[in-house]
């Protein structure tokens, strides 16, 4: 079998349980959250480099983010001093790519963002712990980018080998 068909297999398999687990009914998760480091990972290059670098970069992305969200208020909380915040932030995440496992920069930026979306979400379906489900959803996502990869390569190897 083609290895893009296996892919497309794999990761509908797998996104349809992850929907369903990470739903607010199951687990209440940013579903979404989950598919930006699934995404991130394959943007990474993949394999277990792209699993590490997805993982560090979106991890350090969440970890501007709630940097930047604490010290907001002692700022003033203003537009301007936001935009200071948010491009301090952008500096670091940039310059930190001088470190290899921190190097894949759209990482950091979707973590980032992905947190800043999770945490700002107000109302009934508001989302307790948003922190700490913005993380575990990013590195589940990543995770199953890596599972949706390996069980691919199973399913186009398993196929070719009995045709």
């Amino acid at each position: 079998m083609d290895v893009l068909v296996a892919l497309a297999i794999s990761i509908g398999v797998l996104i349809a349980g992850w929907t369903y687990v990470a739903s607010p009914d199951v687990a209440g998760l940013p579903v979404w959250a989950g598919i930006v480091a699934w995404g991130c990972f394959f943007a990474a290059g993949g394999k277990t480099t792209g699993l590490s670098k997805t993982i560090a970069s979106n991890l350090s992305g969440v970890f501007w983010a709630f940097l930047l969200l604490q010290a907001l208020p002692r700022f003033g909380g203003s537009t301007a001093a936001l935009s200071l915040l948010v491009g301090l932030a952008a500096f670091f995440m940039v310059l930190q790519a001088k470190v290899s496992i921190l190097s894949f920069i759209p990482g950091a930026f979707l973590g980032a963002a992905t947190a800043v979306s999770v945490v700002s979400r107000t109302g009934a379906d508001a989302f307790a712990n948003p922190w700490i489900k913005t993380v575990i959803a990013l590195v589940i996502g990543a995770l199953l980018g890596y599972l949706s990869e390996m069980l691919a390569g199973a399913i186009a190897g398993r196929k070719r080998a009995t045709a």
